[in-house]
Order: C-alpha cells, then sequence, then structure tokens
C-alpha cells in the first residue's frame, strides 16, 4: 500500500479567465457555476467571498469583482499543464475534475519520512503556480485523502460569518496515518463522503451530521436502510477504501507499425494489411473491457514525406468492423493527399502512390460502458443453419418428397387436418 495524495487547485479557472481576456488585470475575478460561487482569484476570496455563495451576494462580499460564467472558461490547458508537470513525481495520475486529481506516491504507506513531506510540499506548490491556494490530502486511502483535502479547504474557502476565527494562517497540507482514518473522519459532516446527492439527502434524512454517527451504525442496519449500497457506506464511515488511483492520465495508446520488404502500390493489399491488425488490436481491446475513441494512420511512402490523418469516432468502439471503416476512411484521404502532392508521371500512367509502412494508433482509451448481454446471440447463427441444412438433405435422401420438403410450411388441407386426429405422431416424425 503505497500514499495517495488528493490536489485541488483553487483559482485555476480564474486564471483561465484572466488568461482569455474575459477579465481585466486591475479587478477581481469570480466564476459562477449553476447560479453559486465557484472559484475566484486571490483578491476576491481575501475581500470577503465564500465559495458556494448565491450569485446575489457576490456584488456585496466583493464589489469591484468581474463574474465570469463557468461555461465561458476553458481551464483544459492550464489543467492538462499541471497534470504534465506531476508526471515528474508519478508515473500517471488521476483527474477528477480539470481542478483535482488524485496521485499515487511511490513511498510505502507505512514510512511518513521528511522526504514524503517534502515532496507533497513540493507538488502543492506545484499546483499553486496554477491558481493561488492548492490543497492537498495524503492517506493511504483515497477516500480519506480527499477528506483530509476538503478539511483544509474549510478553514480557507468555507468560512461562514459567526463562526470563530482561528488562530494564524490555516494549514493547506493534511496527513493522516494508516489506523487513525475512522478516528480523522469522525468529527467531519457526512456530506465528505462519496456518493451521489440522493444519498447524501437520504443520510440528512435519518439525522445523521457527522461520519462518526454514522460509523457507530451497524452494518445490517445500512443494508436494511439502503440495499447493497449500505455495505459501501459502512466502510466509508470507516475509512475503508480499497479503491486504487487509476492510470487515467496520461493517456494510453494503442500502436502496430508494420514494414514492407518491397515499395506496395495497391490499395486491396494495403486495405487486407489493416483489416489483419485491426483484429489483433481489437482483441487486445477486447480483453481489457476497452474501446478507442481516436484512430491515427500514418503512410510513410518513398517518394515523399509521410501523410498522417487522425479520426475522432463517435463514441468508445470495441469491434473490429467500426474501427477497420475509420481506417480505411483514413487510408483513402492518405492516399488522396498523397496523389494531389505527387507530381504527373511523364508516361501519362499513374501507378498508385508508393508505401514503405504504415503505423496504426488507436488513442483516446476507456473503459466501455455497460451493455445488456444479448439474450439472442447470432455469433453461432452460420454454423448452425449448416447444420440444419445438413439434417434436412439426410431427411430428403431417406424419405420421399412428399414427407419431407423445403420451404415454408403451407396451410394444412381438410383432409391433412383429420388424419392429424387419428395419428398425432404424423407430423412429429416429419
Amino acid at each position: 500500500m503505497h500514499w495517495i495524495c488528493y490536489l485541488e487547485v483553487q483559482g485555476l479557472y480564474a486564471a483561465a479567465a484572466r488568461a482569455a481576456g474575459l477579465a481585466p488585470e486591475d479587478r477581481p475575478v469570480v466564476v459562477l457555476r449553476d447560479g453559486k460561487v465557484f472559484d475566484g482569484c486571490r483578491e476576491a476570496f481575501s475581500g470577503g467571498l465564500v465559495l458556494g455563495a448565491p450569485a446575489r451576494q457576490v456584488l456585496r462580499d466583493a464589489p469591484r469583482a468581474v463574474a465570469v460564467a463557468y461555461g465561458e472558461v476553458n481551464g483544459a490547458g492550464l489543467a492538462k499543464a499541471w497534470w504534465d508537470q506531476c508526471l515528474t513525481h508519478t508515473p500517471f495520475v488521476e483527474p477528477v475534475e480539470p481542478h483535482q486529481l488524485y496521485l499515487s506516491l511511490p513511498t510505502p504507506a507505512h514510512d511518513l519520512t521528511q522526504a514524503v513531506r517534502a515532496e507533497v510540499a513540493a507538488l502543492a506548490a506545484l499546483a499553486a503556480q496554477f491558481g493561488f491556494v492548492a490543497f492537498a490530502g495524503v492517506a493511504p486511502a483515497k477516500l480519506v485523502a480527499r477528506a483530509a483535502a476538503m478539511s483544509c479547504k474549510e478553514g480557507w474557502l468555507l468560512r461562514r460569518p459567526g463562526m470563530a476565527p482561528r488562530s494564524g494562517t490555516p494549514p493547506t497540507t493534511a496527513f493522516v496515518q494508516p489506523g487513525e482514518e475512522e478516528r480523522f473522519l469522525a468529527p467531519l459532516p457526512v456530506d465528505y463522503l462519496p456518493g451521489p446527492p440522493d444519498l447524501k439527502r437520504r443520510l440528512a434524512r435519518l439525522g445523521l451530521k457527522t461520519i462518526g454517527e454514522a460509523a457507530r451504525i451497524a452494518e445490517g442496519e445500512w443494508v436494511r436502510q439502503l440495499g447493497p449500497l449500505g455495505r459501501e457506506v459502512c466502510r466509508w464511515s470507516r475509512g475503508v477504501d480499497g479503491e486504487p488511483v487509476r492510470p487515467c492520465y496520461p493517456p494510453r495508446m494503442l500502436e502496430r507499425r508494420v514494414q514492407f520488404a518491397a515499395e506496395v502500390r495497391d490499395r486491396d493489399h494495403l486495405e487486407a494489411v489493416l483489416g489483419r491488425h485491426v483484429e489483433l488490436l481489437a482483441r487486445q481491446l477486447a480483453a481489457k473491457g476497452e474501446g478507442c475513441q481516436e484512430a491515427c494512420l500514418l503512410l510513410e511512402r518513398a517518394d515523399g514525406p509521410p501523410i498522417e490523418t487522425v479520426r475522432t469516432l463517435a463514441k468508445l468502439q470495441q469491434g473490429a468492423y467500426p474501427i477497420g471503416q475509420a481506417l480505411r476512411i483514413l487510408l483513402g484521404e492518405a492516399l488522396g493527399k498523397a496523389d494531389d502532392g505527387a507530381a504527373a508521371p511523364a508516361d501519362g500512367w499513374d501507378q498508385g502512390v508508393p508505401v514503405t509502412a504504415l503505423t496504426i494508433t488507436l488513442g483516446l482509451i476507456g473503459p466501455m460502458p455497460w451493455q445488456q448481454l444479448d439474450l439472442w446471440d447470432d455469433s453461432g447463427r452460420r454454423e448452425r443453419e449448416e447444420r440444419l441444412e445438413r439434417a434436412l438433405t439426410l431427411l430428403q435422401e431417406r424419405f420421399p418428397a412428399r414427407m419431407v420438403g423445403l420451404g415454408p410450411r403451407g396451410d394444412l388441407s381438410w383432409k391433412e387436418q383429420m388424419l392429424q386426429f387419428v395419428d398425432p405422431y404424423r407430423w412429429a416424425l416429419t
């Protein structure tokens, strides 16, 4: 088990709004989402702005602030730059939102040394470069790490009028040692637990205010109240969360390169090579239950620079047919670009583009959504039809044509209906 760090940057969207020219440099910036304060700059919060406050209170808390809608701000550029910087400390990260992510630190969780604290401080300082403050929670479990960061955020941005002021500057980093998860979570509100909004409202109707109150309820009672989700709530309230950090960024890719022994000018041959390698890539995707949403084809030719074509699919695809169709379209586009840029042959006879190698790349790989199992699987339909045809052929050879016939069965005559009453097995035998 390793340390899990949860990082959240406050001020990233405000910085992106200023970089896009949506607000002047000499005025505070407030980002509104769903009619509430979602983000802001340092000047706005130091002037009295409260995170989550209604939009009507912005002018009262920060009179000179410029309000920007969340939909107008594109923080993806800053977020990816921040994620790329974090990859110098860890091999992969799991983004939750552009301003929130999980990291897995390589140090074992039972060893909290000065080196770990220094690395977390460096990560927080790195995140603060993209916003005015960064909150970090470090724990052996994702749930506890997120709750630790949210407890630090409470002291900085979620203070309400009437709350007793804290002495000194509130911390921005919190560490939770192994074995102390339940004690740390006990005084925190139940809103810190994960789950859909319906679960939070159900916990509020049950009269639970803190996670410690939820931890005192037996698992059987939770199952009676919430069904199978009750077991998860029981575990969460005690700080048990075995979900690891998922390698979501940088995005994975599957790639296959084919080097031809001689130049290939036949498009049919190129499509046949594409089909064989797409089958292999589709099997790799299906083995892990994943799909791709981006296909890229790179053609290397002998008479010019390589040509790259990219196509984004409408949704995640796992089958060889839709991926192969996209790559065949890309092959046609690449060959068309090569023909447009090539000089006309001297004899007037176009022999095609000389291709020396091609590279297939599948990107934007992710888990396929849940699908209902096919109750009428047609994968063996052809085999069943062949077996049925062989059986009918044997019956025709054994019995006369008036007993066994191929084709749709017609309506029975009155005589046949009467014979069926006399001999019920007449039609069963045929």
